[in-house]
């Protein structure tokens, strides 16, 4: 098994990634300045439960099989980027809404399942990043990847939620001033239009 020695080297890697404004930190945000503190976690689970899946992908091989299909690799993105295009332009008229219109939890949880895993980058980052840290005279690979996914998902869970709470709280001080509370939610849209843009970006360059 894995020493501590690692696992302490690993879970600080795992929280410099984690802190760098990435597209689930951002798109946790934008869901906690739309609807709240409680969409914003709803969204973290639903991204930690993508990870937790790609995590098992990667652990069989599928991403690595999944790499060697370029078309396949960038249909899946293109669908993420369009995806993520629709949900910013449904998030724009979210401002026009009353309150009790807005996303309950339920949809965003599935907002980030689906967010994250239409994102074979996701998949193809875990299979480049956790075998840096695998040790093969200490077991089998496949418990270290399982177990280092792990660790990845909860560390970086920790960020999110923490976005999460943190972008919640500046929704509720202005959930009572409908002005500002609709410019807020149009900043959500437009970071999920940027998180599409960089995708695409990716795609291009």
């Amino acid at each position: 098994m894995l020493d501590v020695q690692t696992l302490i080297l690993f879970s600080g890697a795992c929280l410099v990634l984690a802190m760098i404004p990435g597209p689930d930190n951002l798109f946790v945000s934008a869901q906690s300045l739309a609807n709240g503190r409680n969409a914003g976690l709803a969204a973290a689970f639903g991204i930690i439960l993508g990870g937790i899946l790609w995590t098992v992908a990667a652990t069989l091989g599928l991403t690595a099989l999944l790499a060697t299909m370029p078309a396949v690799f960038v249909g899946i993105q293109v669908v993420g980027a369009g995806y993520l295009v629709f949900l910013a332009y449904d998030l724009w008229h979210t401002a026009e809404r009353p309150a009790a219109q807005s996303a309950g939890t339920a949809h965003a949880f599935r907002r980030g399942l689906v967010t994250n895993l239409l994102n074979p980058k996701v998949g193809l980052y875990y299979l480049a990043f956790l075998p840096q840290f695998i040790e093969a005279e200490r077991g089998p690979v496949w418990v270290q990847m399982l177990v280092l996914g792990a660790l990845f998902n909860v560390v970086g869970g920790l960020v999110m939620v923490g976005m999460a709470l943190v972008a919640g709280s500046l929704q509720t001080r202005v959930a009572e001033k409908p002005d500002q509370g609709k410019w807020l939610t149009r900043l959500g849209a437009v970071i999920l239009l940027a998180i599409a843009a960089k995708l695409i970006w990716g795609l291009l360059s």
